[in-house]
């Protein structure tokens, strides 16, 4: 591949530019670890100076030449210096100043480090005298010569270390490689198996593509399975790793095979000494965890070759190393059993059903989706009979594999003892609910259970069940009822969860948000007692916590369930509802808060999902976002896919389709239309007791500007309704159905307060329309600069309360001197910016002030400094 383009890091380049300038110093040096992109930052740096004051000279020193006197220097001096010459520092530091010819002499060194001793004195001696400015690089790892250290010790050069790259920089950076933005999860993935190595980033994207592994899906470049490692990259590595005694290689290896892993069972297994001369040389890191000493790889990509290179035998060898050693401690921690059951599979040991039974289950409890199938697909072939069928079953169905689910429920044979046959007819019912959208089958086998069941504990699975179906059908009177019947029963703890996610659901679905929270934070609050049986319940339960956020437009809340489902995912492995889950409640917070840019990038994932039948919430999100943007052929090209593909009974699914036909209609044109459809959802939603959704479709048809026909089933609303979304959309149609310009505007201010910005932005569009035709100039010119600042924050929004919304007419000088004067720059300096009168600058301020309706820099900066 070619070289990219510098993107990214613009804080970073913008602080090394401002230390490389500063008058007290005499330029900068950056530091950081092999391959974190120093060079490069240090090429950007030096393209900040004037290039006609300057004389740049370039000084690469290496490895080869770093005990040769001078020998980084050898290319802009002399061979030879004259035989009467004594001082030779001084001699090659005039011939270096001879590069000057009267400019400012600018010293460009790559790889301080390396330099030799007479290069790094001549160098220093030019920058302690102010003769030279200088902007170096260094591997902080590495020693420097003393003459180097000693300019940023003694201030002569201020020091930067260089962090890697942050995931923002890495999206940036492939933005401007690939000439196309690579979505959420394509970034984090590449972001986590490169931890942020600007060089490793390099040669895997590049690997990835060559492969692809790394190709473009609908406009967004998108990564599918684990990214190859090509010769190239592996050659990196090694140089990296440098030569390897036999012992060291023992700890790569075990380390690679079993990280994280205790540093005294590595010790065990290889030695001491050579666990901490791995440490030294950053082959592991080994952090302390409640006083015990775990070891990791220190890099992702060392595992990766490690692995790669085992040869089979000893790979094979060293499980069962692993198992012995593990055993001798007498599996002592939680994860144990796991841990030596994979190994025993990985050496060729073989185990028992019950231990590869308990052993899935662990890993399920990780979120660990394909090791927890490969296990439980080892416990059917080992003879673990119908449990292990069941497990089997249960664990493909929440990975989004129906199919497989429905084949190995299929080839169950009917037990004869009735909790266990009460577990087939559960599994049987949520496969063809979840995967076969069959709702109304799974509750009659349910019922038939039901009647069948003699003892009350089967009979109270059965029950929960039931309820839960109910609840994801959007039934929520039904689903209350039910609820509350159970919650007088004497239930365990995973089925009292079960029963409060669902009532809290249900409580969600009706408006009724604050009580709903309460109950997903008592659930999640008694998570110890019920998450090794009933893992997958941590999605559902923090995915209603997102949604109450969402329907009550309290933000802060959505931020919360979506940190709290982070953290309980973080393990996850492999795609699943919960995957699903965590992307669709970031992407709604992300369309709510109108990051409509943001949105696509984080739902492109899980609505192009290769294999997932289940996707359709996030499809169904993604062409919702579509639509804001004014891509309606896109989005409903997207919005029929996820109808195609849906196989869950997840009947609220259905009304976020309704709420997305409102939008694409509007995105083709046909307002009415869109009116309309939003109205039919509304009504839909009201006889199905939704009011939550209800309200949500109500307030499209005033954002749509047909207010009168929302606005008195608004205000009944906003009277029962928790929460100050409603109680803004009832004022919205209020304000808009009276005309008013000033209400438009407090509504717009309240939305942009909750950061619902796309909300804001359409109803100061709205008064900026009203003024127009009854205010005066001046006042629509403030209204539709607001509208413009709040839709400019928006990444692309294209909704009809938008359509007709003008940018501001300033010149580009107009924008300069704006933008300057709302930084808090006086006239008097921006004219000495800008190299104009400082008459000009007033007159420029004065005419964007005119232009954009406002009348103090504060008003200014509000304006402008949205777009940062």
């Amino acid at each position: 591949m070619k070289r990219w383009p510098f993107a990214g890091r613009r804080q970073e380049l913008e602080d090394l530019v401002r230390l490389a300038r500063d008058p007290t110093a005499q330029g900068v040096v950056i530091a950081g670890p092999a391959g974190v992109g120093k060079s490069r930052l240090a090429d950007e740096v030096l393209t900040h100076f004037h290039a006609a004051k300057v004389a740049l000279v370039r000084i690469r020193a290496t490895k080869a030449a770093s005990s040769i006197p001078n020998g980084a220097l050898a290319d802009l001096i002399p061979r030879q210096h004259p035989p009467h010459l004594v001082n030779t520092l001084r001699w090659a530091a005039d011939e270096l100043l001879g590069h000057a010819r009267g400019r400012v002499l600018v010293l460009a060194v790559d790889d301080a480090h390396l330099l030799d001793s007479h290069s790094a004195e001549v160098i220093a001696s030019l920058v302690r005298a102010r003769q030279a400015r200088m902007v170096a690089t260094l591997r902080a790892s590495e020693p420097a010569p003393d003459p180097v250290t000693l300019l940023w010790r003694e201030g002569h050069l201020r020091r930067y270390d260089a962090d890697p790259l942050s995931d923002l920089d890495v999206a940036a950076v492939l933005t401007a490689a690939l000439g196309a933005q690579p979505d959420d999860a394509t970034v984090r993935r590449l972001g986590e198996v490169t931890e942020g190595n600007a060089l490793f980033l390099y040669e895997v994207v590049g690997a990835a593509m060559a492969s692809g592994a790394l190709s473009p899906v609908h406009g967004m470049w998108k990564l599918t399975g684990d990214p190859p490692l090509a010769p190239r990259l592996v050659d990196l590595i090694h140089e990296r790793i440098g030569a390897l005694s036999p012992e060291l290689k023992d700890v790569l290896e075990y380390t690679a095979l079993a990280e994280p892993i205790g540093a005294r069972t590595l010790s065990s297994l290889t030695s001491e000494r050579a666990l901490l001369e791995a440490e030294e040389r950053g082959l592991v890191r080994v952090r302390v965890d409640r006083q015990r000493e775990i070891a990791r790889l220190g890099h992702p990509l060392y595992g990766e070759v490690a692995r790669e290179r085992l040869p089979e035998l000893r790979r094979r060898r060293r499980h069962a190393d692993l198992v012995a050693a593990l055993e001798s401690t007498g599996l002592r921690r939680r994860e144990d059993p796991l841990r030596v059951t994979v190994w025993r599979l990985a050496g060729g040991l073989g185990a028992a059903p019950l231990p590869l039974l308990d052993a899935s289950r662990l890993a399920w409890s990780a979120h660990d989706y394909p090791l927890a199938i490969r296990l439980g697909e080892a416990a059917l072939e080992a003879g673990g009979g119908v449990p292990a069928s069941l497990q089997l079953a249960t664990l493909l169905d929440y990975a989004q594999q129906p199919d497989r689910a429905r084949a190995v429920l299929d080839a169950t044979p009917e037990p004869e003892d009735e909790p266990t046959r009460a577990r087939l007819v559960l599994a049987r019912a949520s496969n063809l609910a979840w995967g076969m959208d069959r709702l109304g089958d799974a509750l009659d086998l349910l019922s038939a259970a039901e009647k069948e069941l003699t003892s009350a504990p089967p009979r109270r699975q059965v029950a929960v069940q039931r309820l839960g179906l109910t609840a994801s059908a959007a039934r929520p009177a039904e689903a209350l009822r039910l609820g509350a019947e159970l919650l007088a029963q004497d239930l365990g703890p995973a089925q009292r969860a079960q029963v409060l996610g669902s009532r809290a659901l249900s409580l969600c679905y009706a408006g009724r948000t604050t009580e709903a929270v309460e109950l997903v934070h008592e659930a999640l609050r008694e998570a110890a007692a019920w998450r090794d049986e009933l893992p997958a319940l941590i999605s559902p339960l923090h995915s209603t916590w997102a949604m109450c956020g969402y329907f009550s437009g309290d933000l802060a809340v959505m931020d919360q369930a979506i940190a709290s489902m982070r953290a309980a995912l973080a393990g996850q492995r492999g795609w699943s509802r919960g995957e699903g889950s965590l992307a669709l409640a970031r992407g709604n917070a992300a369309t709510l808060r109108g990051q409509l840019g943001a949105a696509l990038l984080i739902l492109h994932a899980p609505a192009n999902h290769e294999t997932a039948l289940t996707v359709g919430g996030c499809m169904a999100a993604y062409a919702a976002t579509q639509a804001l943007r004014g891509e309606a052929a896109a989005a409903r090209d997207t919005l029929r896919a996820a109808l195609a593909r849906n196989r869950a009974t997840w009947t609220a699914f259905m009304r976020w389709a309704a709420l997305t036909r409102v939008w694409i209609a509007a995105a083709e044109g046909e307002t009415d239309r869109a009116v309309e459809l939003a109205l039919a959802a509304a009504a839909d939603c009201r006889e199905s007791g939704l009011s939550a959704f209800e309200a949500v479709a109500l307030h499209d048809v005033v954002r749509l500007g047909a207010p009168a026909a929302a606005l008195p089933r608004l205000a009944e609303l906003a009277t029962s309704h928790e929460g100050p979304r409603l109680r803004l959309a009832a004022a919205h149609a209020t304000a808009l159905a009276g005309g008013d310009p000033k209400g438009l505007l407090g509504v717009a201010e309240g939305f942009d307060a909750l950061g619902m910005r796309l909300h804001a932005a359409e109803a100061a569009a709205q008064a900026a329309a009203v003024l127009r035709g009854t205010r005066g100039e001046k006042a629509a010119r403030t209204a539709a600069t607001e509208a413009w600042s709040l839709a400019g924050a928006c990444q692309g929004p294209d909704t009809p309360a938008l359509r007709g919304l003008a940018a501001p007419d300033l010149t580009d000088r107009e924008l300069q001197v704006a933008q300057l004067t709302a930084a808090g720059h006086s006239h008097r300096e921006i004219a000495q910016r800008l190299g104009i009168a400082m008459r000009t600058a007033m007159n420029h301020r004065n005419q964007a002030y005119w232009k954009l309706g406002v009348n103090s820099p504060t008003e200014l900066a509000k304006a402008l400094n949205r777009f940062r």
